[in-house]
């Protein structure tokens, strides 16, 4: 063992040497109450500069404190946005500001089992881009004021309620009130959806909702302040990640966003509320875009998230004509989740499809690309002309990004949305207990109205342990598991090859399970509490028993 440059160690570990190195030794104290924003900052580029450092935390909380994240906290949560928050924040050049910046960090690992970054206005709180086999271990992530406000229900009509919150700390509420409605019920421990047409302060700490949502008394509302924003993880053009014991106990957007990704796995992530809250991250827990390798979750834990616990897919592009052989490709009518320009490598397979009935029409290959992140513009070349017609009438999206998906081991409690929702071919969901979801617990399929692709293919769902899902949606929508793809038209059978086995559905609605647009699909030896749990419609080759 020796000591080596600003304080690094350097371990002999079977034979192999890992340069470790505190974070202490750049000016990061636990505890010590002092902002440790600058500090990080240098420690992340020693690791930068020294491929292969292992960058330990050691136990406690550290202040990360910056004035411009808390101005555009402050700005999102007064109302100085009015309730146009993920409008004016969630932009490509929106502002914002990294906590812990591991781009380009190759080969390393971040120790951090105990230490909690104790956060002081709004973040991406971890930033990894560009980087080969990084690990995050044992991080926390905490907000000193949480992203949404939360209070109790004191008096409730058919018309208006009134509802009173902590303003030491959920401050900055003092002239407007802004931010997405929810609920949650202390009694079935679970939340639900609301509206108001008004809200407005009625003293400190006061604010009458009006309101036909009519809450019970001793509810819980929670105001979202904005929807999307930066996550609390960004993990962008990146190979071989792992987090493992990873806590995120708030977030203005989602958890962790990982896009053109290779290999991503996260093993204990909990994304749950922090002790006295009901909320955890604004938006999805997880989400994934246009990755490839395998994504795994597995052992984690989601409560209280505004939204799915994960979502993975690729996208469905218009097409523009460009010179030769040559298109534009745009992600138009959705959400860019990681805040950047999505295209395909070089060699992949591109599929065109009706954009109403989504029915091949044609392969490409890549052979060129372009990008621009100053124009937002991707242009790539393909090894055949696009028929003119196609450009009206189709989309297109990357038939090779897609990655294997496992999904293993998982509890889900009280959430908004879906559990998972999959579009990709060899996935496994096994061995998860889902309770409370407000929709469906697992949707599998392509989502045409949000332009997200694909079909799914090759995918077994067994032994999950499914309750109390679906109750905030309609009555004809499943409570278990959804395979679909939304086409406008009646599709071909475009989901393929999926066993539904040996899982517990424990449900109140009328329809446990979904089949839609699908062949070669068997249901087989589940635990259901409904007789004709399965409904189907357009389908060939279906088993169930």
């Amino acid at each position: 063992m020796a000591l080596c440059a600003a304080g690094a160690m350097l371990v002999s570990c079977g034979g192999a040497t890992v340069n470790e190195v505190s974070v202490e030794k750049f000016g990061a104290i636990p505890n010590d109450g002092k902002n440790d924003f600058d500090a990080l900052r240098k420690a992340t580029a020693y690791c930068r500069e020294n491929p292969g450092t292992t960058l330990f935390f050691p136990p406690g909380k550290y202040d990360i404190d910056n004035e411009k994240a808390r101005k555009i906290e402050f700005e999102a949560v007064s109302g100085a946005y009015g309730e146009n928050v993920q409008g004016v924040l969630f932009r490509p050049d929106g502002p914002y500001v990294t906590a812990l910046d591991l781009r380009d960090c190759d080969n390393t690992t971040v120790k951090a089992h105990g230490a909690t970054l104790f956060l002081h206005g709004w973040y991406e709180v971890i930033t990894m881009q560009g980087a080969e086999n990084i690990t995050v271990e044992g991080i926390s992530i905490l907000y000193n004021r949480p992203p949404s406000t939360i209070g109790r229900v004191t008096e409730s009509n058919e018309e208006w309620f009134d509802a009173e919150f902590d303003t030491e700390r959920y401050r900055f509420i003092d002239q407007k009130v802004t931010g997405r409605l929810h609920f949650f019920d202390p009694v079935r421990n679970r939340l639900y959806t609301g509206w108001a047409s008004k809200k407005e302060l009625t003293a400190p700490g006061k604010i009458r909702f009006q309101s036909k949502s009519a809450p019970a008394v001793g509810d819980y509302f929670v105001l979202r302040h904005g929807g999307h924003y930066r996550p609390a993880i960004m993990v962008k053009e990146c190979e071989n990640v792992t987090f493992r014991d990873v806590k995120i106990h708030s977030q203005p957007g989602m958890g962790i966003v990982g896009h053109l990704t290779k290999d991503i796995m996260i093993d204990n992530l909990q994304v749950v509320p922090e002790v006295g809250s009901v909320i955890s991250s604004n938006t999805d827990a997880t989400h994934f875009t246009s990755c490839s390798g395998t994504i795994t979750i597995q052992n984690s834990k989601f409560k209280g998230q505004g939204d799915d616990c994960t979502n993975i897919h690729g996208y469905y592009y218009r097409m523009y004509p460009e010179a030769d052989n040559k298109i534009e490709i745009k992600i138009e009518g959705a959400d860019l989740h990681a805040l950047s320009l999505d295209y395909p490598q070089i060699g992949d397979t591109m599929v065109v499809i009706d954009n109403k009935n989504m029915s091949e029409q044609g392969r490409y290959t890549v052979q060129s690309v372009d990008t621009s992140s100053v124009d937002w513009k991707v242009v790539i070349g393909l090894d055949k002309p696009i028929a003119e017609d196609m450009f009206e009438n189709c989309y297109m999206w990357n038939y090779t990004r897609f990655p294997k998906v496992r999904i293993y081991n998982n509890s889900v409690h009280s959430h908004l949305a879906r559990s998972f929702l999959i579009k990709s071919r060899d996935v496994v969901i096994a061995k998860n207990c889902i309770l409370n979801s407000t929709i469906t617990a697992i949707k599998l399929g392509a989502e045409l109205s949000w332009r997200e692709s694909g079909p799914a293919e090759n995918v077994l769902v067994e032994e999950n342990y499914i309750t109390g899902c679906g109750y905030a949606a309609g009555a004809s929508t499943p409570s278990c598991i959804t395979l679909s793809t939304e086409a406008r038209e009646l599709p071909p059978y475009l989901n393929k090859n999926i066993v539904i086995r040996n899982n517990v559905f424990d449900t109140d609605k009328n329809v446990a399970v979904l089949i839609k647009d699908a062949e070669n699909v068997v249901i087989e030896n589940n635990m259901v509490n409904k007789k004709d749990y399965v409904k189907m419609e357009n389908c060939q080759n279906v088993t169930v028993k």
